[in-house]
């Protein structure tokens, strides 16, 4: 008889009341006979009703409370107290699918792998009515890491991980904003992914939830943290990898031009980190911008490219 695998759905919450029923039963639908499931919810140091609402589901969830230190020092938390062979983090605003564990976790135990993901949707909700927004149905391409480090991004909630995978991986608390996208970047190294077809999960969009559009500066801090930082993990072989390469730079160029904007102290070590990944970097476009940088230099091209973007505001 096959042995009988166990799932550990893990909800990190802080000021949730509003959301949190729904999502809890969103997690609590996913049992099925064919394997365990288990529910941890860990309460970040809520202030608002969120503890009562958690309350009730004292007799079927594993429930964990703490001082608040944030949504990845929760999901690490509830990592550690998971006995699951797989591991589904869940924020308390979006919702899993019904049958979503049950389908994914075949997909990874059929095709030996480490990462299940599949379609998802944007939604907002008014009342009792839920409105999709839109649908994505991505898939990640032959390189994991780069499409992913690129463009490729999807909510927790789509994701359902094997346990050896979650056991080596971090939750990167100096990334508050993109630390789940990060988190996705840093298995794609050690992982293989798996496709599973049909909507997977649905991620609640509204004003007050995204930290990006609330502080676009903190996003842009965040991006150009992660790119120093992958730039470490990849530059041993960055000269036979063109395109990791390009996509490195694409972000600092990025991060560069939202600097000079916001006039962040690091709109010169976004430079000079990209000048390190490549010496005597010439943009080519615009043109403009390639015929000053060969004049004077991309330091200084992006030196008076920043006057002019302030002088634009």
């Amino acid at each position: 008889m096959a042995d009988i695998h166990t799932v550990s759905i893990i909800i990190p919450v802080y000021n949730a009341a509003a959301t949190l029923p729904d999502t809890i039963q969103s997690a609590l639908g996913q049992k099925d006979e064919s394997f365990n499931l288990e529910v941890i919810i860990v309460n970040d140091g809520s202030t608002d009703q969120s503890h009562v609402i958690i309350n009730n589901y004292r007799e079927s969830c594993k429930i964990i409370t703490t001082e608040n230190h944030g949504v990845s020092a929760a999901r690490t938390t509830g990592l550690e107290h998971a006995k699951g062979d797989y591991i589904q983090y869940l924020d308390s605003d979006d919702l899993l699918m019904p049958g979503k564990i049950k389908q994914q976790l075949k997909a990874l135990i059929d095709n030996q792998a480490d990462i299940a993901y599949g379609e998802w949707q944007k939604f907002t909700q008014k009342g009792e009515e839920l409105n999709v927004v839109e649908t994505i149905t991505r898939q990640i391409s032959a390189d994991a890491e780069l499409d992913i480090f690129n463009n490729f991004w999807c909510p927790p909630a789509v994701l359902l991980f094997s346990r050896k995978i979650t056991d080596q991986l971090t939750w990167k608390s100096n990334l508050p904003v993109i630390q789940d996208a990060r988190y996705l970047l840093d298995a794609a190294a050690i992982s293989k992914f798996i496709y599973v077809p049909g909507v997977q999960a649905q991620y609640r969009i509204m004003q007050t939830r995204s930290l990006s559009q609330r502080n676009s500066l903190a996003f842009v801090t965040d991006c150009f943290v992660n790119t120093s930082e992958i730039y470490e993990r990849w530059k041993d072989g960055l000269e036979e990898n063109p395109d990791k390469k390009q996509a490195l730079i694409n972000s600092l160029r990025y991060c560069i031009t939202e600097f000079s904007i916001s006039k962040s102290k690091l709109f010169e070590k976004g430079i000079d980190l990209l000048l390190k990944i490549a010496p005597g970097y010439i943009p080519a476009e615009p043109a403009l911008h390639h015929n000053i940088s060969k004049l004077l230099g991309f330091k200084n091209a992006e030196k008076l490219a920043a006057i002019k973007r302030n002088l634009s505001k």
